[in-house]
């Protein structure tokens, strides 16, 4: 009962949020980094940043302009622990021959925040770590690794949610493709996934109830997305043959691709 009444509110959540910058891409500022290799870090992160989900900004550059800084909508910051680049002795499988490398560990916490209200929309606490035998080859690779989770955070932090315009194919009973009504222009692109999810009412409140999931298979304008079904295909399909308003809310990429 927990775990559903969580999965409402989350939701519930991610619905309000919309509400906020679905006319629009978001703009991020990439904000204030600290700790050990926090620049090398900060900069990884800038790089990284998912660019045809949010605009990308550094804090530093308009946080002093008003003009500029009304226009940011989240703002990223991190903490790192501790960066270590640990000397290690290693053997070589098919010849046996002794051989050194460097094992590279980083812990960090980054946040996303509401930028006009300081709210937190999203963290991620993070361990990542690599190895290679030259040692700014594995500090570069653990920091890439690292910086991937801004792009994380974005992804849960920073919602879509939009109704299905028209459904595209279907087989027997099955829906198979949908284009959803939103594209390029509120940050919907290539590898973003989604839940498939039913509005419902009780007692006077809307809640939403997960039906299926879904990812982009093209953009095919800023107004419009191709999406694939991945679950719940055929639930899908009753639900919209019965009328029922069904939003394509997004979400982070899963662990098990469908």
């Amino acid at each position: 009962m927990k775990k559903n009444y969580f999965l409402i509110v989350l939701c519930l959540f991610a619905m309000q949020l919309n509400a906020q910058v679905a006319q629009r891409k978001a703009t991020v500022a990439v904000g204030d980094f600290t700790g050990n290799y926090s620049t090398e870090m900060r900069n990884a992160c800038i790089a990284s940043m998912p660019r045809c989900r949010v605009n990308v900004v550094d804090w530093n550059s308009v946080r002093n302009n008003s003009n500029e800084a009304k226009n940011v909508d989240f703002i990223i910051t991190c903490t790192l622990g501790n960066l270590s680049m640990e000397r290690k002795q290693g053997t070589r499988f098919l010849t046996k021959e002794t051989y050194y490398y460097y094992d590279g560990k980083i812990t960090f916490n980054l946040v996303l925040k509401d930028a006009r209200t300081g709210k937190i929309m999203a963290t991620r606490n993070s361990f990542t770590s690599s190895s290679n035998e030259d040692r700014q080859k594995c500090l570069e690779a653990t920091l890439q690794m690292s910086s991937q989770e801004c792009r994380r955070l974005v992804d849960n932090g920073i919602v879509v949610s939009v109704p299905i315009k028209v459904v595209q194919d279907v087989k027997k009973d099955k829906v198979q493709t949908v284009v959803i009504d939103g594209g390029s222009n509120i940050g919907i692109c290539p590898g973003l996934y989604f839940n498939v999810q039913m509005e419902s009412e009780i007692a006077g409140s809307k809640i939403y109830k997960t039906v299926g999931t879904a990812k982009v298979k093209e953009v095919l304008s800023g107004e419009l997305t191709l999406c694939e079904i991945t679950k719940g295909n055929k639930e899908i399909m009753k639900l919209l043959n019965d009328d029922v308003k069904l939003f394509f809310t997004s979400t982070e990429e899963p662990l098990i691709h469908f």
